[in-house]
């Protein structure tokens, strides 16, 4: 883990008077996120490393504290050397000669998204990386003052952090408990009011965290496909699309399928499912969202090249099985439309709002598939 810090600076290496060691570590419940706290002889720092086992690593680190006496001026031999440096003197909000962290009182909480973490000494905030920390925002620091340089001062977010982390803590612990037999037999309810009794229940969740499932049934001679427990999470990025708190209307997604016979018949419906399940755990190993007229690529069916989602909250005459909200959100059903090459071509060099102007039909209909393209 001592190598970890080659990533923030550069790498040249020199001697140095005392080795930084990690204090501590957390994994995202939902992301291929790893959190942890590094000491060296002059700073603490909260890190957040990103897919650390891929090609494309990103770490983003987040000053915590100096623990000896601030530099007037930016660390650049620290930064020279790889090492993270420390917070110039007029940006510290600490005991100018540094300070040292009750290391055993220290935790980290994860957003709900799983792609945050907040950093917290003896049950109070003192760090958070949010999501959308980048090179030119570190994150929020209780010791930093104003826009500092590897971190912004906590003061003036404490507010709405202290409320996110507060949110997250309750939503972890609800995680914690058997929260999805309620949320399976509310689903199993909702599906058979729509369709009857459902044809067959598939674990697609490989006995790992969160529990789903995909779920099949039929009506009026159309085939069904919908996921079940996929809401119980919260959709990562999404909030930087919305107004305020109107993300939070759509952070929550099941995914759905519709066909004819003839398609169900085919050996390419158990691929589509296939297809469907794998797309359960997208947005998290992506750090994406789904939603409403997104497009994804999809080689499950000759001939069609991409999805088109639709949500049935959005077109109200989609016939759709009505859920109940889970923790007083609402969940959206996406729609899966496959879409020809040409198609999905058209959708990436226009947008899916003119290429729905091109279906003449009703919405309901444009969620069965039936083997045919339904625009171009």
């Amino acid at each position: 883990m001592g190598k970890i810090k080659k990533f923030l600076f550069n790498n040249r290496k020199k001697e140095e008077p005392e080795e930084p060691t990690v204090i501590l570590e957390s994994w995202s419940p939902l992301c291929d996120i790893q959190a942890f706290v590094e000491k060296s002889s002059t700073a603490y720092y909260f890190y957040l490393w990103v897919n650390p086992s891929s090609d494309n690593p990103v770490m983003k680190p987040c000053w915590i504290c100096n623990r000896i006496k601030a530099k007037d001026d930016i660390d650049y031999d620290a930064m020279n050397n790889g090492t993270a440096p420390m917070m110039p003197s007029s940006f510290v909000k600490h005991d100018i000669n540094g300070i040292n962290l009750a290391e055993d009182k220290l935790s980290v909480v994860w957003f709900e998204e799983g792609d945050g973490a907040a950093l917290l000494e003896n049950e109070k905030i003192i760090c958070v990386i949010p999501s959308w920390a980048d090179r030119n925002f570190y994150g929020y620091a209780k010791y930093a003052d104003g826009t500092a340089p590897f971190a912004w001062g906590l003061y003036d977010a404490y507010d709405v952090m202290s409320k996110r982390v507060e949110r997250s803590q309750k939503y972890w612990n609800y995680m914690d408990t058997d929260y999805f037999t309620a949320l399976q037999e509310n689903h199993l309810t909702s599906l058979q009011s729509f369709f009857g009794e459902y044809e067959k229940y598939f674990a697609i969740d490989n006995n790992q965290f969160p529990p789903k499932a995909l779920i099949t049934g039929s009506k009026d001679n159309i085939n069904y496909a919908f996921t079940l427990g996929l809401s119980a999470l919260c959709q990562p990025e999404i909030e930087r699309y919305f107004e305020e708190d109107d993300y939070l209307d759509f952070r929550r997604i099941e995914l759905s399928f519709a066909c004819t016979d003839n398609f169900k018949n085919s050996s390419e419906h158990m691929k589509l499912l296939s297809y469907m399940s794998a797309q359960t755990t997208l947005p998290w190993r992506a750090l994406t969202w789904l939603g409403n007229g997104h497009t994804i690529p999809c080689n499950a069916i000759d001939g069609f090249s991409a999805v088109l989602l639709l949500n049935s909250n959005v077109y109200n005459d989609i016939d759709n099985p009505v859920y109940k909200n889970f923790l007083g959100e609402r969940i959206n059903n996406l729609w899966l439309v496959p879409l020809t090459s040409a198609e999905y071509e058209f959708a990436q060099s226009n947008s899916s709002e003119e290429l729905l102007d091109k279906y003449s039909g009703n919405f309901n209909d444009l969620v069965v598939f039936d083997g045919h393209a339904k625009f171009l």
